[in-house]
């Protein structure tokens, strides 16, 4: 009978249980095919901007509550939300002067897709207001294809206004072969 040190087995044992812990999650891994991909706004250009607070409380089907509340929206941000879509709005009207790949929506009806801020919540650091949120892109349906409204694109977590926008504006200028 072969006899191995009491360390080389603990060091196989160890590495075979990582690696059947490994193959468990990576089963388990959504496999959302469209999220956080881009792809489809290639030869998309008009975008429309909008900032608010979803009541959304089911997190069952939380991309559908949230595609249904922006069909629905207001394009023109009202009160408290005007000053974070006017951050957002500098910052994309920047990447449009620059690259001149998108253009500004003034309704649902115009747009391509739609850029939506979900405000979470304003944080003060160091006496200075910050609004926080989710960044959204959602894409219109096509009735030709039968594709309904859905979301495309969505930050990878709650950022600062400025940041989640300047998240999208990069994958957007990758996308596009901007530099």
């Amino acid at each position: 009978m072969l006899r191995f040190p009491r360390v080389i087995v603990l060091v196989i044992t160890n590495f075979l249980l990582l690696q059947s812990v490994s193959g468990i999650l990576q089963d388990r891994a959504p496999a959302d095919n469209t999220a956080g991909s881009l792809i489809e706004l290639r030869d998309k250009r008009r975008a429309l901007l909008l900032v608010f607070r979803s009541s959304v409380l089911d997190a069952s089907d939380n991309e559908r509550a949230i595609v249904d509340q922006v069909l629905k929206a207001d394009p023109q941000p009202k009160g408290r939300y005007q000053w974070v879509y006017r951050e957002l709005a500098k910052k994309l009207n920047a990447y449009i002067r620059k690259y001149q790949s998108l253009s500004a929506a003034r309704d649902l009806s115009d747009a391509d897709y739609v850029i939506y801020f979900n405000l979470i919540e304003y944080r003060r650091i160091l006496g200075t207001v910050y609004p926080y949120g989710e960044l959204f892109v959602i894409v219109k349906g096509s009735p030709e294809t039968q594709k309904p409204p859905r979301v495309i694109w969505k930050a990878k977590k709650v950022l600062m206004a400025g940041d989640a926008i300047s998240s999208l504006i990069k994958e957007l200028k990758n996308l596009r072969g901007e530099t």
